[in-house]
């Protein structure tokens, strides 16, 4: 199978199967905020927000290191990916756990201190499974992954229904989560260990290797965090959690959404280190222009049927007290095309190594953003955590923009664009239309959508926009 094919194929394998996921997480959103109500769920988003500073913090760019490490020349795949797991059983637990010690000091946390436990168990299952995740992408074992995930979302369901069944509050959703992260990880390890043999280790020499090439990937998640999870944190401050419930559940859905990249983007980390190590300037051109078209082909829709649908998509997901999350969600929709892009642009920078150009990017958007949350949040609430989060990530987008292009070189799809925009044009022209029926429920939401995948589909591939074979033979010009 050529490389085209193979990327293709476990493309579609994480798509298809990422899809069912995204399907089930929605519909455990919708248990959570029709059980909870506004406040209930703005309880919940304040205490997976704090936790997630914690997990953020804790995954110190381990899964692209994972990728970029086992895939470089004349290294020992299982003896590092066993010291990558050490070192990440070692880091999860010192800053998870002190971030429920942390929590201990703080009135509002320490009150729901047993659920934040439960919720911190489930991110140290999720910051293990990263590391298994860097070997089977690079293994092109995309199944192996689906598999693992979908059965996890199954099992958060079930314990959701049973929660909601037996009125088991918060203390069921958390119980419900820890266990489905568990399982999660448990069925990865033992897929993964078909693949090599998985055990945590340590080795100095290697361990040290890991924290030279993870400091800068670190230092840019702390400082990503100042413009990631601040909007939050100032909200709850400022103007309560019935606020941060309605601004939780539109950020729940760019959450789902911010997984697509990294699916695809995923599978090409270890695909471009190992084009750069062996100097196949071709194969990283394909990959990269490969990659850039279709991240473009998905950002344009997905933003623009977004503005459309933003409305009965809330009210699907959340039920209708969440209805003025509606145009807040059309907002933050603007700041996935900067999400996108930045994913794309990091990865090529760790691919061939430059990961320390990051650090200057993400300082700059920190310092600027951090300021900008405290008073536009103050001021103006939701609306303003949603202004500096578009700008945030619009901005980090274009300065990693610029330092792979200065490191790396690579061509924008111009021809893809121009295909893309028309084809969202006569989607969005017949969307239109429809966007009151889309409104009056479920059912009629998901047809519309449906039929605009079509439309768009077609469109595209009328105009030949998804024909491999092109980007095969452009890249080799």
């Amino acid at each position: 199978m050529s490389l085209a094919k193979k990327f293709a194929y476990n493309s579609f394998i994480q798509l298809a199967g990422k899809a069912l996921s995204v399907f089930l997480g929605l519909l455990g959103v919708a248990l959570i905020t029709r059980y909870l109500g506004v406040i209930g769920f703005g309880r919940y988003t304040a205490l997976n927000n704090f936790l997630g500073i914690f997990a953020v913090l804790a995954d110190l760019g381990l899964t692209m290191v994972t990728a970029q490490m086992i895939n470089e020349k004349n290294n020992n795949r299982t003896q590092i990916l066993n010291n990558l797991l050490g070192f990440r059983l070692f880091s999860a637990t010192v800053i998870i756990g002190g971030g429920l010690l942390v929590a201990l000091f703080l009135p509002y946390y320490r009150e729901l201190w047993l659920i934040l436990a439960l919720l911190g168990g489930s991110y140290f299952f999720i910051a293990l499974i990263q590391v298994l995740t860097g070997l089977l992408q690079s293994e092109l074992r995309s199944d192996y992954l689906m598999i693992a995930e979908v059965i996890g979302r199954f099992i958060w369901l079930m314990g959701l229904f049973l929660s909601r069944f037996y009125d088991w509050g918060l203390y069921g959703v958390a119980v419900a989560t820890i266990l489905s992260s568990l399982i999660h990880f448990v069925i990865t390890w033992r897929l993964a260990d078909r693949r090599a043999v998985v055990r945590p280790a340590y080795n100095y020499q290697l361990w040290r290797e890991i924290a030279i090439r993870s400091w800068p990937l670190a230092i840019t998640i702390a400082l990503n965090l100042l413009y990631l999870r601040t909007d939050i944190l100032f909200l709850n401050w400022f103007q309560g959690e019935q606020v941060v419930g309605l601004y939780g559940a539109a950020y729940k859905v760019i959450d789902v959404l911010t997984s697509l990249p990294f699916l695809i983007i995923g599978l090409l980390l270890p695909l471009l280190t190992r084009a750069w190590s062996d100097k196949d300037k071709p194969r990283f051109s394909f990959l990269t222009n490969l990659s850039l078209s279709i991240l473009l082909m998905a950002i344009v829709p997905l933003i623009v049927g977004g503005q459309i649908l933003a409305g009965p998509i809330i009210n699907l997901i959340a039920g209708h007290d969440f209805l003025a999350a509606g145009p807040i969600l059309a907002l933050l929709l603007i700041a996935i095309a900067g999400i996108f892009a930045s994913c794309l642009f990091n990865h090529i920078l760790i691919a061939i190594n430059q990961q320390k150009v990051m650090v200057g990017p993400y300082a700059i958007v920190a310092l600027t953003a951090l300021p900008a949350y405290y008073f536009l949040v103050k001021n103006w609430s939701y609306w303003g955590a949603a202004g500096v989060t578009v700008y945030s990530e619009l901005l980090i987008a274009i300065l990693t923009a610029y330092y792979a292009k200065k490191k790396a070189g690579w061509q924008w799809p111009w021809r893809v664009m121009g295909k893309t925009f028309l084809a969202t044009a006569i989607m969005s022209g017949l969307v239109w239309p429809w966007r009151n029926f889309a409104g009056q429920g479920g059912g009629q939401l998901l047809l519309i959508v449906f039929l605009a995948m079509v439309i768009y589909g077609i469109s595209l591939w009328l105009m030949g926009a998804l024909n491999i074979k092109k980007y095969e033979t452009a890249a080799n010009c």
